[in-house]
């Protein structure tokens, strides 16, 4: 949520207050009353679209990448066999077909590696019965295209509840569009009308109605960057965010800033050509400075040959 939908909501809550202490006012005003109730309604409804504006995936993003560590080390088994298998048989198509699927299990696009993962099962099922005398047993075929159709579910539940978030903030949006509106046009006019005989009312009533201006340029993250084993700061890269399309450059001295970060949780992706990629969870509450800082392990040197 963004800090100017924050300060309407807080607006609401002090309009609100200021409303309930004032009941005996509107006792007999069974017009005000109504719009009171209209305006209570409106207000009940955005308490409740806020908690769910944004839906934490994270839980998803975790659980698909030890999907991913698992079907990685059995595809390696399943290749293997199957190599064992065709250079007995001498079966020079279907080591064609493995060296295509072994490239693109290597890249970095899940979808890719996904759909290579289901080309390999698919051959491991044609030789199922062959497969077994290199210790992939049909059962083992079985969990590997459960661990496939696991990632698929995961891949579509973050989808749902991406699109539910989405159409949570539109109608978030449209309330509150709708709720200035009401405000504008209805109940204002109405409070107005007790200014000379409760003008104590009336001033608490549009004080509660004035926003405070929302300071577009705060920094809401920031961190800091620094080799795992050397302790010195990692120049250069980026970090983005798994969940939405939000990322930033990392500085020449490994620092990094967020300026109008969501609430929730995300996962940050720490990326430098020379350490490993790092990802790293962090969970941002309303109006909350963050200053982190994270660790990258180096690459290792490879030794000359």
């Amino acid at each position: 949520m963004i800090a100017r939908q924050s300060s309407k909501l807080a607006s609401y809550q002090h309009l609100e207050e200021a409303l309930n202490d004032n009941q005996s006012v509107f006792e007999t005003d069974e017009s005000t009353k109504a719009q009171i109730m209209v305006f209570t309604g409106y207000h009940t409804r955005l308490r409740t679209l806020r908690n769910d504006l944004n839906e934490p995936t994270q839980w998803i993003t975790k659980a698909k990448r030890e999907l991913f560590e698992e079907l990685s080390d059995n595809s390696k088994l399943v290749i293997v066999a199957l190599i064992r298998f065709a250079n007995d048989t001498n079966n020079q198509e279907l080591i064609n077909k493995l060296d295509t699927i072994q490239e693109k299990l290597l890249r970095t696009s899940q979808s890719i590696r996904l759909d290579a993962a289901g080309q390999l099962h698919d051959l491991a099922l044609e030789n199922q019965t062959e497969l077994a005398n290199y210790s992939i047993t049909a059962e083992f075929i079985t969990a590997y295209k459960k661990c496939i159709d696991d990632i698929e579910d995961k891949n579509a539940e973050r989808i749902r509840i991406k699109e539910q978030n989405k159409l949570n903030k539109k109608e978030f949006e449209d309330l509150i569009r709708t709720t200035d509106i009401f405000l504008k046009e209805k109940l204002d006019w109405s409070i107005e009308s007790y200014r000379v005989s409760h003008p104590d009312m009336v001033n608490a009533y549009f004080s509660a109605r004035k926003l405070q201006k929302a300071n577009t340029s705060h920094i809401d993250v920031r961190g800091f960057i620094v080799d795992k084993v050397t302790g010195s700061a990692v120049s250069y890269g980026k970090v983005s965010v798994v969940e939405n399309e939000m990322q930033t450059k990392i500085t020449e001295k490994g620092n990094f800033t967020f300026k109008n970060f969501p609430e929730g949780e995300f996962t940050l992706k720490i990326e430098n050509i020379n350490f490993e990629t790092t990802m790293i969870t962090i969970r941002r509450y309303s109006n909350q400075y963050l200053n982190i800082k994270v660790e990258m392990q180096p690459q290792p040197v490879p030794h000359p040959a």
